[in-house]
């Protein structure tokens, strides 16, 4: 027995002798294996020479991991980009062309921190609001899309889009099931939530899907992006916080993790319409509406 599993120690690669090492070489690189002495597993009152991992071949294996974790990670942002709303319009906002306008200056200074201290942050996320059309929508993109160029998974949906697609699995035809939506949701590096708290009226169904993903990527350490078109009071009104629920419990979880930003700008859509009729620039009709 004894002799058999010297053998195998040998075949391993252990040294037969205690005194000087057994050559042995790399078979990929053919360089000779550095070898450091341990005790035998058998004899404790003897030290043998074992070969370490050739730095070939270790940077062989981290290379292998590095890919491995490469597409794992490309397989986890295409789940997010599929479960994303209207991806054409989304991939086309960026921060170079948003439309600063007067009252967005916070709005951008707190997405652009967002991105640039993305991990150190981790559950922190936004709560932007404010009125409808006033670049609320499109900073969020812009910072979700940088944080997609640096291998980040971010799912960007609408409030009304989720909902549906979580409704829609009900029929048996759909190719979306309920456990791919939510843990897309729950797992994606980020969450952009457009339109939060837009729905005038939620079933007891849809406040309990809001809850879990809510609470989910709590405890996951992973934060949410939201947009509102809350107006400061709405946003301060116990009556907000109970819409969720009537405890208010799922509102402040969500805003226990957020810092809140109300975006001052005004509609941008409203300005160009009103500016083309005018035949004035929007930043005319901006200066004259202040």
């Amino acid at each position: 027995m004894e002799a058999i599993l010297e053998e195998t120690l040998k075949n391993l690669g252990m040294s037969s002798s205690s005194d000087n090492p057994d050559p042995i070489i790399c078979n990929h690189c053919g360089n000779e294996r550095e070898q450091i002495q341990i005790e035998h597993p058998f004899k404790k009152d003897e030290m043998r020479w074992v070969p370490i991992v050739c730095p070939c071949v270790q940077k062989q294996m981290e290379e292998q991991k590095r890919l491995q974790e490469f597409y794992e990670k490309r397989a986890k942002i295409n789940r997010a980009l599929k479960l994303s709303s209207s991806m054409d319009d989304i991939k086309s906002m960026t921060f170079e062309n948003f439309k600063m306008r007067k009252g967005s200056e916070t709005t951008l200074e707190e997405v652009k921190d967002a991105v640039a201290n993305f991990e150190e942050r981790k559950k922190l996320g936004v709560f932007i609001f404010g009125e409808t059309g006033n670049g609320k929508s499109h900073c969020t993109a812009a910072g979700g899309n940088e944080l997609i160029q640096k291998g980040y998974a971010v799912i960007f949906i609408t409030e009304k889009d989720l909902l549906s697609r979580l409704a829609a699995t009900k029929n048996y035809n759909n190719t979306e099931s309920f456990n791919e939506i939510m843990s897309a949701c729950l797992e994606a590096d980020l969450l952009i939530w457009d339109d939060f708290m837009s729905s005038q009226r939620l079933a007891n169904e849809e406040k309990d899907w809001i809850f879990q993903i809510i609470n989910g990527r709590e405890r996951a350490n992973k934060p949410i992006w939201a947009t509102s078109n809350l107006t400061p009071d709405e946003f301060k009104a116990d009556a907000t916080a109970y819409k969720l629920d009537d405890k208010g419990r799922t509102w402040w979880r969500l805003m226990a993790n957020m810092n809140c930003i109300y975006n001052r700008a005004t509609n941008y859509r409203k300005a160009l319409a009103m500016a083309r009729a005018l035949d004035i620039t929007v930043d005319e009709y901006d200066a004259g509406n202040r």
